[in-house]
């Protein structure tokens, strides 16, 4: 298995380099004369990021920057560029982003970035059991940890989680980018108390954090009270407890995606696929493949 993922990690860089430099050459002294007639801090970052896609690191390259003891950019650089590999859930791999997350499994991580992405990696690739280390990084001193970590939890099905996660939505001083994040997770757990501070939520002062509480009740219920706490409520007691979540929808951890920017359009050699919501790990069979495989599997494949 890991000789097939490394074969189609392998093939990508292939692909993008083959039949490529002549024109690739023409592309990069055109943004070249943009970047430096604009002398502009974002595309001279886009133009960092067209020119490092013609030479992605190897595997063996990528697991090295991602151990690197003095550098944290090279880890989060290396830990990026494994996770979103083909074989980026292997098991060596999967031991690693458990490392950066949980400090009595691997080295004792500092720099927050790297612990976000850990985080990320490993809400990607992890399995249920790994929900409970997830959510001590929800009390981290770092929001966007905190906020990696209740986005992991989106992905993981673990009743043991529910308590930190309703912790994390009641607490005001967090940030509502956070809290709307668990808001999110909490969907997938019927269970009253969650209901309770789903409602809760609906009278907070952020209104996205308002919108995100509806759309977990809805899903939790199958009804649509939209932000009316007062409605929610009456519906809720009218019910016997067996029937409260009777009409209940699949839940579905949300996914990212967006249109290509300029830049990305003129690095025509590269190909961006957008992951579809599924399943948390956990509540999806095991044997149901992820969405972002499908289509390196069917690469490799006609590739031989």
């Amino acid at each position: 298995m890991m000789d097939r993922k490394h074969r189609m990690f392998q093939l990508r860089i292939k692909r993008v380099m083959a039949g490529v430099a002549g024109r690739a050459a023409i592309v990069t002294a055109g943004v070249t004369a943009l970047v430096l007639s604009a002398g502009c801090d974002t595309l001279s970052q886009d133009f960092d990021l067209i020119t490092q896609s013609f030479f992605p690191p190897s595997p063996g390259e990528a697991a090295r920057m991602m151990s690197d003891p003095h550098d944290p950019d090279l880890r989060r650089e290396g830990l990026t560029w494994i996770a979103n590999s083909p074989f980026g859930g292997s098991e060596p791999y999967l031991n690693a982003y458990r490392g950066f997350v949980d400090p009595q499994s691997g080295p004792d991580e500092r720099d927050p970035t790297v612990i976000a992405v850990a985080l990320r990696a490993l809400g990607r690739h992890g399995m249920p059991e790994d929900a409970p280390i997830i959510a001590r990084q929800l009390e981290h001193e770092n929001r966007h940890v905190q906020w990696e970590a209740a986005k992991a939890l989106q992905r993981l099905h673990n009743p043991a989680v529910v308590s930190p996660l309703l912790d994390t939505l009641r607490d005001r001083g967090n940030w509502v980018e956070v809290r709307m994040a668990a808001a999110d997770a909490l969907a997938q757990y019927p269970q009253d108390r969650v209901f309770q501070a789903l409602v809760a939520a609906l009278d907070a002062r952020e209104l996205a954090l308002n919108l995100a509480a509806a759309r977990s009740l809805a899903t939790l219920t199958g009804q649509d009270f939209g932000t009316d706490a007062n409605r929610w409520v009456r519906w809720y007691n009218q019910l016997d407890v067996a029937q409260r979540f009777e009409g209940g929808s699949e839940y579905l951890y949300p996914t990212y995606s967006r249109d290509e920017t300029f830049f990305e359009r003129l690095a025509f050699w590269t190909s961006h696929n957008w992951e579809t919501p599924q399943q948390p790990a956990g509540l999806r069979p095991a044997s149901t493949r992820r969405t972002y495989e499908e289509e390196d599997d069917a690469q490799v494949d006609d590739n031989g």
